[in-house]
């Protein structure tokens, strides 16, 4: 049920048509999602969770990255087109200053949650690493952050620990294995906080959340990027690293049966050989050489996020039972453990496909 009473006159911002029908869409953990259908088109509404973004980073970012790309004639090629407000913004604020915004849905596209197959692995690489490809040529300091360390391991550390030391007893006694193999393990994050403050030259202008339900695939044509409310200064190990977290393990992010978890390394080379291809000879060689401490490290912050939020009582992600994000945080951490058992064979992998 629509919890936006005036979600038709948001609508009508962007459209002169009045849409026969506006209903929830998608599983995003953060913002929220609309299909909302004209007579003539298909539409996809989004309200930006102002609780998790800058808005004012967020709407200077969307600008200028939309402004390079129609400066290049490409607009279509990388996400779906946006339709501008009537003041050809790309973004509307509402009364309450909420932000919403609207995109042409593709008929043809579907995206998924778990890879169906190698070549949609394959694909879903080349996706990212041509928008990676085209984000090189755009300086990052026309960027800000719209979630400021995003992608920082120390401060999702930080966090962490904070939400054990607060933690209920009763919430901290079932979670007691998960906390033991996290308290056992910060010297991921550790290491990897280390890496980045010693390489400041590795930062560029990247997605930032590369998770396969960002990628559009359509019937005969090119993928698309979606979601991009990320993108920002950051760090090309992290979205590798995120891309192999959520498409190299065949299972839910929220499996129950953790023998279904594990990490496949054919779907780990075909996305390595998708992504790395377009963009290898711009790679840094740190960033050639720290490739599998970035897998390590998404994985294992991805894990503690969600632990963090369980125990903090889910005030974070979108749950649908209480023990949600516990069983989220048991399925990272099972990727994690398979990742750390095929260190060789992803080393050779990386070394075949990076010279």
């Amino acid at each position: 049920m629509l919890d936006e009473s005036n979600i038709e006159d948001i609508f009508s911002n962007f459209s002169k048509y009045n849409p026969n029908s506006i209903k929830p869409y998608g599983s995003g953990h953060i913002n929220k999602t609309y299909l909302a259908e004209t007579k003539y088109n298909k539409y996809i509404l989004q309200k930006v969770n102002e609780n998790v973004f800058d808005l004012k980073s967020l709407l200077n970012n969307y600008e200028v990255l939309d402004n390079y790309i129609l400066s290049q004639g490409l607009s279509g090629k990388y996400y779906p087109p946006y339709v501008k407000t009537s003041n050809k913004q790309i973004h509307h604020i509402d009364s309450q200053g909420s932000c919403w915004r609207l995109s042409e849905f593709l008929d043809d596209s579907t995206t998924y949650q778990i890879s169906p197959s190698i070549n949609i692995t394959h694909d879903a690489g080349i996706a990212m690493g041509k928008f990676q490809k085209l984000l090189n040529g755009i300086d990052p300091e026309f960027f800000s952050p719209t979630i400021p360390d995003f992608h920082n391991p120390q401060r999702r550390l930080n966090d962490y620990l904070y939400a054990v030391e607060k933690a209920k007893s009763q919430k901290k006694e079932k979670a007691a294995g998960e906390i033991s193999f996290a308290n056992s393990n910060t010297i991921i994050a550790e290491e990897m906080s280390s890496i980045v403050n010693a390489n400041h030259f590795m930062h560029r202008l990247t997605h930032n959340d590369t998770k396969l339900e960002n990628i559009l695939f359509r019937d005969n044509n090119y993928p698309l990027v979606i979601d991009l409310d990320t993108v920002m200064p950051g760090n090309i190990l992290f979205d590798f690293g995120d891309m192999v977290r959520s498409i190299t393990s065949i299972a839910k992010e929220d499996e129950k049966n953790l023998s279904k978890v594990e990490f496949n390394i054919d779907h780990f080379q075909a996305l390595a050989r998708g992504y790395f291809t377009p963009i290898k000879s711009n790679l840094h060689d740190d960033e050639k050489n720290n490739i599998y401490s970035g897998i390590l490290s998404v994985i294992y912050v991805q894990g503690i996020r969600f632990l963090t939020d369980f125990l903090l009582g889910n005030i974070y992600y979108k749950t649908s039972y209480e023990n949600h994000n516990l069983d989220r945080t048991k399925t990272q951490f099972k990727l994690l453990q398979g990742v750390i058992s095929k260190q060789s064979e992803i080393a050779t992998i990386l070394d075949e496909i990076l010279v």
